[in-house]
């Protein structure tokens, strides 16, 4: 996959960047991160400007969260209905809805850089459930600006290392998404606990 998108980056350079990102942030299973990586290490080698990689990286992610928005406003229960046919989805939808239950914006924000796996399913949950449009732009955009800006800086600085920075990143994401459930959840039964104490 390194070997794909070190060759791709370079070769068609801003658009591609742009189509793997709205790809990867309407739920289409590309490596938009790895991307990123890629470009921000032809950053550090001057291949590619700075600016331009990342308006162009924010746009495209920012463009296939409202795609996956839009999709929960007008088809959101079909849609998860769908997707939850398979377990492993099934389980992804169950943890984005604790994280958007528990935190709101907040959760849209964690979902776009801390656990950005669980971030296209998140855009259909938040457009099918009663978060506004508005709201959601802005947590969104301020997920995205971090994603992109901690992704190209990986990038930047571990250009000779891109291959066991994603790999020690894609690994440190689902225990952070582990995490992040198992707060809750002792929350939760801390709050229940409680509850029936009084």
């Amino acid at each position: 996959m390194t070997e794909s998108i070190l060759a791709l980056v370079p070769t068609y350079g801003l658009p591609f960047l742009l189509g793997i990102t709205i790809l990867a942030a309407a739920g289409v299973p590309v490596s938009s991160s790895m991307a990123l990586l890629v470009a921000g290490a032809f950053i550090a080698s001057g291949d590619l400007p700075l600016v331009a990689v990342f308006i162009t990286a924010l746009t495209g992610a920012l463009v296939g969260d409202q795609i996956g928005y839009l999709i929960g406003l007008r088809a959101g229960s079909a849609v998860e209905e769908r997707l939850t046919r398979k377990p492993t989805r099934a389980k992804k939808i169950a943890r984005a809805k604790s994280i958007i239950r528990r935190f709101g914006g907040v959760g849209v924000f964690l979902t776009r850089w801390l656990v950005a796996p669980l971030g296209p399913i998140t855009n259909v949950i938040c457009g099918a459930s009663d978060m506004g449009w508005l709201r959601f732009t802005l947590w969104d955009a301020f997920g995205e600006i971090a994603w992109v800006a901690i992704y190209l800086g990986l990038g930047y600085l571990f250009r000779y290392n891109l291959e066991e920075v994603a790999s020690i990143v894609g690994g440190a994401t689902w225990l952070l998404i582990v995490a992040v459930v198992a707060l809750g959840m002792g929350v939760r039964v801390l709050i229940v606990w409680r509850h029936h104490r009084h």
